[in-house]
């Protein structure tokens, strides 16, 4: 089959990447150790291939990116990851593929989850590297649709048609309380019942949504006295006796790093669970690694967590 002739290169690719990350001719030709004339030069040609304008040009107040260019840059990004894993294949023949990962993962979930799986992965794949990052929902969403991110670790909160999310294991909210909380001594609680209690929030963009909208039902919802983005804070409150706090993901262990402790209570109403999943952007095209990535995630979460 003949192949269409290519009207742009891989060095004017990295010239757009860097430059639309900084949006500065200037910094990106610092960044990259190039005279500012060879960026500038570099981009109207990769413009006049496209036959598409990629940047605006303000005089004196830097660069912004127009639509297209917006749309081509997580593009471009997964065309230089594709080009830089087969150069890492090539040199890494015999050890099946390599590269590297760029992996999102949800705060709340990233220590009992990324070690492990990344740990295992590694022992089956040599010549893998792995770029972490942990954040909340929203965070993990704009990694995904700019290209930062390759694939992500987090629940099915609010998604929307530029994310393609691969359903692994459904996760109830349950109760956090302090372990001599006069209610920690029954078989589950009421949301009723702690509508008057101190609230201890995990301060997480949409996942706190989430959890007030459990409350609904009785039309008021919990107002924090504390709250904090890190979920062992989070614990650490209520193993102290400031309030109560709503998880999602299992604990294994009911002992805060102070040595505190607290109770695991199931929820006595019906409630809607969360479910834990990959997600990758649906604008991109996973390469094998990635995919394979997924896969594995896919079966080691559902082994490990499903009961």
């Amino acid at each position: 089959m003949e192949l269409t002739p290519l009207h742009y290169s891989l060095r004017q690719l990295k010239y757009f990447v860097a430059t639309a990350e900084a949006l500065s001719f200037t910094a990106a030709a610092k960044r990259l150790h190039v005279s500012q004339p060879s960026i500038s030069s570099a981009l109207s040609e990769l413009e006049s291939a496209f036959g598409l304008q990629l940047f605006i040009r303000h005089h004196a107040h830097g660069l912004s990116l127009t639509e297209a260019g917006r749309d081509l840059l997580g593009r471009a990004r997964d065309l230089l990851k594709s080009a830089e894993e087969l150069q890492t294949a090539a040199r890494h023949f015999d050890t099946g593929i390599a590269g590297t990962i760029s992996l999102g993962c949800l705060t709340s979930v990233a220590p009992p989850l990324l070690p492990s799986l990344m740990g295992r992965f590694l022992r089956e794949r040599s010549g893998v590297e792995f770029r972490t990052s942990e954040g909340d929902q929203e965070s993990l969403f704009v990694g995904l649709r700019d290209g930062t991110l390759d694939v992500a670790l987090t629940y099915d909160i609010d998604l929307t048609e530029a994310i393609d999310f691969t359903p692994i294991v459904e996760f109830p909210p349950y109760v956090l309380l302090p372990a001599k909380h006069r209610l920690a001594g029954g078989e589950h609680v009421s949301l009723k019942d702690l509508l008057d209690e101190p609230y201890v929030l995990l301060d997480l963009a949409h996942s706190k949504e989430y959890f007030a909208s459990l409350f609904d039902r009785y039309g008021s919802r919990p107002v924090p006295v504390f709250r904090s983005s890190q979920p062992e804070v989070v614990r650490g409150m209520v193993a102290n006796g400031l309030g109560y706090s709503i998880h999602n993901f299992p604990l294994r262990s009911a002992q805060t790093v102070d040595g505190g402790r607290f109770v695991s209570m199931p929820i006595k109403e019906k409630v809607k669970p969360v479910v834990l999943g990959v997600a990758l952007s649906t604008r991109s095209h996973p390469r094998q690694l990635i995919r394979d990535f997924s896969t594995f995630c896919c079966e080691e979460i559902s082994r490990a967590w499903t009961k």
